[in-house]
């Protein structure tokens, strides 16, 4: 299979879930899929995408790559791959040396009222799953989720209150 050839048509679920299940199938496809994922392709954010219909299959197949996602965060302009890499990033443990950059960026695009709730609530969930590292920040997450829940969306504010919730046990 082609990557850039399958991802540059408009893939709707269906077909997105055939190309994971392809890969997942042929796993030497996924080094592709990666360079697809970051490169500057005007659809590229489509190959991260399919990594995550590819995690729910496999997580396996994705793990080796979260080193390397983590390390792009910082730098990470496109929304749309951004939300997905977050995504991925946060269903799993963090490693413990995690960068500094990276979770400041977390913060960043929690505390950013233009970030798109998705985004934010991705962030949200590594910044949580970082204070299981790191217990010293609880109280300003605690202080940040508090303050961001009166203006936010259904879904911030329903991953907010669980988070906080799973802070006072």
């Amino acid at each position: 299979m082609n990557i850039t050839e399958a991802l540059s048509q408009i893939p709707n679920k269906e077909q997105a879930q055939l190309i994971a299940h392809s890969i997942v199938n042929e796993p030497q496809q996924m080094q592709a899929l990666w360079e697809f994922s970051i490169s500057e392709h005007k659809h590229s954010w489509r190959g991260s995408w399919i990594m995550d219909k590819i995690y729910e299959l496999n997580p396996e197949l994705i793990r080796i790559y979260l080193p390397q996602i983590i390390e792009m965060i910082p730098d990470l302009k496109n929304e749309s791959k951004l939300r997905q890499f977050l995504k991925l990033i946060s269903l799993e443990p963090l490693p413990q040396d995690i960068s500094g950059l990276f979770i400041n960026r977390c913060f960043d695009l929690l505390l950013n009222r233009s970030t798109a709730p998705a985004v934010s609530v991705h962030a949200m969930q590594i910044l949580y799953n970082f204070s299981l590292i790191e217990p010293d920040i609880q109280n300003e997450l605690q202080t940040i989720l508090h303050e961001l829940m009166e203006e936010s969306s259904a879904g911030f504010k329903c991953r907010a209150k669980k988070i906080l919730k799973k802070m006072k046990t």
